[in-house]
């Protein structure tokens, strides 16, 4: 991979380098951030701190995510790593273009909803993939500035009723292939979270997030990445539990 990709959510932030001139049409955009998430495979680390809503605070952890894209494919294994308790703990997510999104965990190999939270922090699995990428109905509505740097507002919808996050909008950084924010809304255009780069750096000529927050209500979990590997090799056995809940599923 490229630390790029270190979002789908690492997806959500890939930035895959700079470019004199980038295509405006919705498009092309929604191309270049497809284009930006592909990677035979990488793996981050990062400490998550959360704030809940009610302003207590959870012991600080730290993560570690394995990944994989294809055009085809998506997949995601995120391990806990400290503190203790969180030792063989998981989350394995899979989003296949022509289908759902679909998660197993946390000890066992049960499938959980597509937007399930992440070891109680505002990281929602079916987020970390940003399927909105792929959906057929996508626009442009102008430019803003983000803590200095100039996005264009691109926005997402789908018609799938089951979804829990119908409409999206990303203000992307075009030179960078960045999104420096994401809005996700639902079917009633309720704000649901916002997804903010606080902080970026460069990495091998690529901008890419160090520091990001996901603002849920008055809920916030904020992430630093201190760790990556972009050639990460992906093993035969790192997504079987993807693969035994498909098997499960072709023999009912």
């Amino acid at each position: 991979m490229r630390l790029a990709v270190l979002w789908g959510f690492l997806y959500l932030f890939a930035g895959v380098g700079y470019a004199a001139e980038m295509p405006l049409s919705a498009g092309s955009l929604v191309g270049m951030m497809q284009q930006a998430r592909y990677s035979a495979g990488f793996e981050a680390r990062m400490n998550v701190f959360v704030r809940k809503s009610d302003g207590s605070l959870l012991t600080p952890f730290k993560l570690a995510i394995i990944g994989q894209s294809t055009p085809e494919r998506q997949r995601l294994l995120i391990r806990g790593i400290a503190p203790e308790i969180l030792h063989g703990r998981f989350y394995a997510i899979e989003h296949k273009r022509d289908g759902g999104i679909r998660v197993a965990g946390a000890r066992d190999d049960a499938e959980l909803a597509p937007y399930a939270r992440i070891f109680d922090s505002a990281l929602r699995a079916g987020d970390m993939l940003a399927p909105w990428w792929d959906w057929p109905r996508q626009s442009l509505e102008g430019r803003e500035q983000i803590n200095g740097r100039e996005c264009l507002i691109a926005r997402s919808f789908t018609d799938e009723q089951s979804s829990a996050v119908r409409e999206v909008e990303s203000c992307v950084d075009q030179n960078a292939k960045l999104a420096l924010r994401t809005r996700l809304y639902d079917g009633r255009h309720m704000l649901l979270r916002t997804l903010t780069v606080d902080a970026v750096m460069q990495n091998g000529g690529r901008l890419m997030a160090k520091k990001l927050s996901i603002s849920e209500g008055k809920a916030v979990t904020r992430l630093e990445i201190y760790a990556g590997d972009q050639e990460y090799e992906i093993g035969a056995e790192t997504f079987s539990v993807l693969d035994r809940l498909m098997h499960n599923e072709q023999q009912r």
